[in-house]
């Protein structure tokens, strides 16, 4: 591969990509796919860009730039993916599954933010003990953008949430007003109000899959092309 093509992909911002595609075909050049599969393949393309009849198929391939050799390669993507997925990563899947679960759970929190300690005591000790609304005094006092929402932050995946306030929102603190603590020069109130966990589905597997690959993909870009990139990064 000539370093001049890396160097004008990397200036448009596209080197990552191109490098991450063409690792992924690698990885896939010995998937094959049944008649059926490559059908199956062709309609869920179709589907997705609105493509009803061959002149649309025909009119997309062209204003993509695609000859039809790589518009078959575009279409049968995605099923060779999966099925490499498939054939290379269910045993992993229960292993990482646990290692990622407690971050793929669902939370929703309320939060609020004061610069002056005091004052985050002040608020704490009402809501704590004189049981005062807790979002009310996020949407009058709390300086951040959760303001606009009376400090209710979520649903969204724990992996989400700051390094720092993730163990204060685990499925033990339900309800639970957390003490202030600081960050970045501010005093943060926090309660868990709901925590989804999550579930080993269909979606989940697919995802686990998904994650596994890319990481499999990042590790293989630095070993085939580290003498390249070293080059253009330096």
């Amino acid at each position: 591969m000539e370093y001049k093509i890396l160097k004008e992909l990397s200036k448009y911002g596209l080197l990552k990509d191109f490098l991450k595609s063409k690792v992924l075909e690698n990885k896939i050049k010995d998937i094959d796919l049944s008649e059926v599969e490559k059908a199956e393949a062709r309609n869920h393309y179709r589907n997705f860009f609105s493509l009803k009849n061959e002149l649309l198929v025909e009119e997309h391939r062209k204003k993509n730039l695609l000859s039809k050799e790589n518009l078959l390669y575009r279409m049968n993507l995605n099923k060779k993916v999966q099925k490499y997925c498939e054939e290379k990563y269910d045993e992993f899947i229960g292993k990482e599954y646990i290692s990622n679960k407690e971050n793929m759970d669902i939370v929703k929190y309320s939060m609020l933010r004061v610069e002056e300690y005091g004052l985050a005591i002040e608020l704490y000790l009402k809501i704590k003990d004189d049981n005062e609304d807790f979002n009310e005094l996020a949407k009058i006092y709390s300086t951040g953008i959760e303001k606009k929402t009376s400090g209710v932050i979520g649903p969204l995946p724990l992996k989400r949430v700051n390094n720092l306030m993730r163990p204060k929102l685990s499925k033990n603190n339900l309800k639970i007003l957390n003490k202030p603590f600081k960050y970045n020069n501010e005093w943060i109130l926090c309660r868990l109000e709901e925590y989804k966990e999550s579930k080993l589905d269909q979606k989940t597997v697919m995802n686990l899959k998904s994650k596994i690959l890319d990481e499999e993909i990042e590790r293989e870009i630095i070993n085939c092309y580290s003498n390249y990139l070293n080059t253009l990064l330096n």
